[in-house]
């Protein structure tokens, strides 16, 4: 129990020491909370910088995280996919999106490495029900490209290699629409 308040204060410190990015009202975004609002006659698309706080709790040492929710206003199936959706550094660097299976195999612990999984230790069942919990985290909670059905809606995190420290702003690009954020500690 004791460990569980420890991680809890160490992971509040953490994503407080964290880059936080918040959005930019402009002429066609609206802004609602921390999201980023687009809405068109076809879709909405809502995004947030959120920190991702589950396993693999690493991951934000690596990646920008979004979390988007695309809604469908149609009455036809829309396809979305993932380079549909870019992120822009402050000075105009293009980052894709990047694919949860990358993210797995990054992440994966050393000791599931094919050369490495000869050496069975004793900590290994539990290594490895946190990487099957981190997987399932990751599929669940990651946005699903593709088709979305008419009048329905998906949400989830997207990921973008890490912004440098020092990167002020960034636009997330979608469909030749342009979402500004700005880190929460610059003043306008």
């Amino acid at each position: 129990m004791i460990k569980k308040y420890i991680l809890l204060i160490l992971l509040v410190f953490l994503v407080s020491c964290s880059i936080k990015y918040i959005p930019i009202k402009t002429e066609n975004i609206k802004i609602q909370e921390d999201f980023a609002i687009l809405e068109t006659k076809e879709l909405l698309l809502a995004a947030e910088n959120r920190y991702w706080i589950d396993e693999p709790e690493n991951i934000t040492d690596y990646f920008t995280t979004f979390y988007i929710t695309v809604k469908n206003k149609t009455e036809q199936k829309m396809k979305i996919n993932p380079s549909d959706i870019g992120l822009l550094d402050e000075n105009g660097n293009q980052h894709d999106v990047v694919d949860i299976k990358y993210i797995e195999d990054l992440l994966l612990p050393r000791e599931f490495e094919f050369d490495q999984i000869t050496d069975i230790t004793d900590d290994q069942p539990q290594l490895l029900e946190d990487w099957r919990e981190a997987k399932k985290n990751l599929i669940l909670e990651s946005y699903s490209f593709g088709v979305i059905l008419p009048n329905a809606q998906k949400s989830g995190f997207i990921f973008f290699p890490r912004l440098q420290s020092k990167n002020n702003y960034c636009t997330i690009i979608f469909q030749d629409e342009q979402l500004q954020f700005i880190r929460s500690d610059i003043k306008e």
